[in-house]
């Protein structure tokens, strides 16, 4: 018993030591080192591709009734197969735990393959009780904290968050992510795992925020929601996301694999 509930730990400080701030300090020299052309800011491909794929995904899944995408999981993904050529699904993973697969089509080099999910808090905003057990916790570059855990307090925290933040008749934030059956069929991404010396990472993580010119009525599939009301009180609609880009083609049946621990040069 003593034995099963030490590999247990081990497996569970495994992804969570990428969050850990100490050990990434004493770790630095092992960090994977990516370059970026000058001034884009760690962008793999740009802002208005990552607007595209999204604008046509969402335009798509809109022109659907509600009730054939909020009550049938399938139909939101016929509508990626034929938008984006490809599908993604959760799935038991090879290395242990849940994953993310390509189920249907090739992913080609530089497309958008899943979205981080969560709520978004800046880095003096309060986030401690949620990040305790919490392994989904992603740190932008500017410190911008994004809560992809879809259980316990995180997932109430993100409930309350995308309730206050509706439009009138328009919701502005996707919560079906908080679920299985999910309307933004990219909404998975806190669930891809970590590059091992087995498993290469085939996606990268790239910032993206959603501006105030985002369609108001396409926002209701932006599975990301501000903490609070002043967490940008200068782009009072803005609102962080992080999309997952591949970094080569992956053929259907792989599993997508990111790294946790890039270093920007």
């Amino acid at each position: 018993m003593s034995r099963n509930l030490w590999k247990s730990i081990l497996s569970k400080w495994k992804s969570y030591r990428y969050r850990f701030v100490p050990w990434i300090a004493l770790n630095l020299k092992d960090r994977s080192v990516r370059s970026v052309p000058t001034g884009s800011q760690d962008n793999i491909i740009s802002d208005q591709e990552v607007e595209a794929t999204l604008l046509s995904l969402f335009t798509a899944l809109h022109s659907k009734s509600s009730a054939d995408v909020s009550h049938y999981g399938n139909s939101a993904l016929a509508v990626m197969q034929q938008v984006l050529g490809f599908t993604v699904e959760k799935a038991v993973s090879q290395v242990g735990g849940t994953g993310v697969y390509v189920t249907k089509g090739t992913v080609p080099k530089g497309t958008v393959v899943a979205m981080y999910p969560g709520a978004m808090y800046l880095p003096y905003e309060p986030i401690l009780l949620q990040s305790f057990g919490n392994p989904f916790i992603f740190r932008c570059i500017d410190g911008i904290l994004i809560d992809g855990n879809d259980k316990r307090l995180s997932k109430a925290m993100y409930r309350s968050c995308s309730k206050r933040e509706r439009a009138g008749p328009y919701m502005t934030s996707d919560m079906s992510w908080l679920t299985t059956n999910l309307i933004n069929p990219l909404a998975l991404g806190q669930y891809v795992n970590n590059q091992s010396k087995r498993f290469a990472a085939n996606v990268a993580y790239q910032e993206y925020d959603v501006t105030e010119d985002f369609p108001v009525h396409l926002l209701k599939y932006i599975p990301n929601v501000r903490y609070s009301t002043s967490s940008l009180s200068t782009d009072s609609r803005v609102v962080r996301t992080v999309v997952l880009v591949s970094i080569r083609d992956i053929e259907p049946g792989e599993e997508i694999f990111s790294t946790y621990f890039t270093m920007v040069h």
